[in-house]
């Protein structure tokens, strides 16, 4: 919000203006404005077992600036083209947090599968600036609606591409 005082004063008349206050704030529109991020899983192949009884039960997920969202189950498939693992969320303009999971779903404890170049980090922690479409990161840098591919190292690894975008 922004605010201007003027002050004004009419000697000899009697009467005084002594401060009159403006203000304005930006449209509703322009407050509330938003863009919405897309993560897609367009495909993941499980290197190994991620289970000793199956292929495994995997579902995706993503976390952007804290706010999580999960994709349904896929069970007994060693590799796979999902058609509805997209999850969107809006967020103001900006640089936001993103974490990409792969997950085994079990009965007990979910197992993380192995989805990072890194050793020791099964997940894949990125950056998206919503308003010039940069995603960073990586060893390079992406733009938004490019295709990332990544690979485990690990014990319960897979190989994961997916895509981000944003609409604004």
């Amino acid at each position: 919000m922004k605010t201007a005082v003027r002050g004004l004063s009419m000697a000899g008349t009697g009467l005084a203006v002594i401060g009159a206050v403006l203000t304005w704030a930006p449209s509703e529109a322009a407050a509330q404005k938003t863009h919405e991020v897309t993560v897609t899983v367009t495909r993941f192949k499980a290197l190994d077992r991620a289970d000793e009884l199956s292929q495994g039960d995997y579902f995706a997920r993503v976390t952007i600036n804290g706010k999580s969202k999960s994709t349904d189950v896929i069970s007994d498939k060693k590799e796979v083209s999902p058609k509805n693992w997209e999850l969107s969320t809006s967020v103001p303009p900006g640089v936001h947090n993103v974490k990409l999971e792969l997950i085994d779903k079990d009965l007990s404890v979910d197992d993380p599968i192995d989805i990072n170049r890194v050793a020791k980090k099964r997940d894949i922690d990125f950056t998206i600036d919503t308003n010039s479409c940069r995603i960073e990161g990586f060893s390079q840098e992406y733009k938004c609606g490019a295709t990332i591919t990544r690979s485990g190292t690990e014990n319960k690894k897979a190989d994961i591409s997916f895509k981000v975008t944003v609409k604004k």
